[in-house]
């Protein structure tokens, strides 16, 4: 039995997985331009370093009317050159995708997990040759992590042009897309869409052999209205805080236990490390997973702002402004738009020997 490596992702509520193999870089959604005569699930083209890589709507992709963007979405840069149909016999209502890329991103909710499945625990999808959707079988087969049940995309399905789909309605969908959107997103508003643009423009630029020595990948966020970062190599990965179970006899900032598909994450909130005032934790509070160095840990956060790229000349001293902040675990400051933001050290909030539950008590 050999085990297959599966990106694992959310779609509409819905965890898909897809070949790791395929899988060359994961980046958070950018503004896209939109391009004429392209398949109705194109959303658009980037400039990413130089070259133009076409971005698929993965939900459009199956059928779906189009959703509204998120800050929060990403892409997922497949390598498709394996997977381009050599062959241009086959005609198709729509333009067919061809070999002038080798590249494809695909726009999906939330990146979750890297996980191993033995081939031999991926089932056949259910309705597989029906003959009950109009398109091609676009999940290969189905697996179990945990108590979540992982649809395997097909990845040559999903890049081969519609052969089966219904003229009439190929047409609705095509006038429901086109007619939705005259840029992208239009319904981002001001904040989004400047995110938005300004990744965009940070592709054009990264990486150059040496300015990528030279930057540092961090995560905005916000916790309490301020704006804070962090390192991205300290991110396992983001998650919503569901079901979170509080532990009694524990110290304040740990704020209790939550079931991570099917492992128990220990949550902490830093606010009092932080010399922050106590938040309330809700339905819509975040949790950055960590790696504490002996085993994940979630912290608590308000919002993910977004992912920039620091330089070293964007980074000085911490100002009297944000000095607030517990200067013990902060490494600087450096500007986000018109503000300030600390740059967390999470290794020391992460290794402080405040955080270890004394079990004795």
């Amino acid at each position: 039995m050999t085990d297959q490596s599966f990106v694992i992702f959310s779609l509409r509520g819905l965890i898909l997985a897809v070949d790791a193999k395929v899988v060359r870089e994961i980046i958070w959604l950018p503004e896209l331009t939109l391009i004429e005569e392209c398949p109705f699930y194109i959303a658009g083209v980037v400039n990413m370093r130089g070259r133009i890589l076409p971005v698929m709507d993965l939900n459009v992709r199956f059928g779906h009317a189009p959703q509204r963007y998120s800050c929060l979405d990403r892409v997922i840069i497949l390598d498709v050159s394996e997977f381009i149909s050599e062959t241009s016999s086959q005609q198709s209502l729509l333009p067919s995708l061809n070999s002038h890329f080798d590249l494809m991103g695909i726009i999906v909710n939330e990146v979750l997990d890297l996980i191993d499945i033995p081939e031999d625990n991926i089932e056949p999808a259910p309705f597989e040759g029906s003959g009950l959707n109009p398109h091609p079988q676009f999940v290969r087969g189905e697996a179990t992590a945990g108590e979540d049940i992982i649809m395997i995309l097909n990845n040559r399905a999903i890049l081969e042009p519609e052969l089966h789909i219904n003229e009439a309605e190929l047409e609705n969908t095509v006038s429901t897309v086109q007619s939705a959107i005259g840029y992208f997103c239009p319904e981002a508003d001001p904040k989004e869409w400047e995110i938005f643009h300004n990744r965009a423009i940070n592709l054009q630029h990264l990486f150059g052999s040496e300015d990528s020595a030279k930057s540092m990948a961090v995560a905005v966020i916000r916790l309490n209205n301020e704006y804070l970062c962090v390192e991205l190599e300290s991110v396992l990965q983001f998650s919503n805080l569901h079901n979170l179970t509080p532990m009694p006899c524990c110290p304040e900032h740990i704020a209790g236990n939550m079931n991570l598909r099917g492992n128990v994450l220990t949550v902490l909130d830093i606010r009092g490390l932080l010399n922050m005032q106590a938040g309330k934790i809700n339905e819509s509070t975040k949790v950055i997973v960590a790696d504490s160095g002996e085993f994940p840990v979630g912290v608590v956060i308000d919002e993910i702002l977004d992912v920039i790229y620091l330089k070293a000349v964007d980074i000085v001293p911490v100002p009297s402004s944000i000095r607030i902040i517990n200067d013990k675990f902060v490494k600087g400051a450096a500007p986000y738009g018109s503000r300030m933001m600390a740059i967390l050290d999470f290794k020391a909030i992460l290794s402080w020997d405040g955080l270890t539950v004394n079990e004795e008590v």
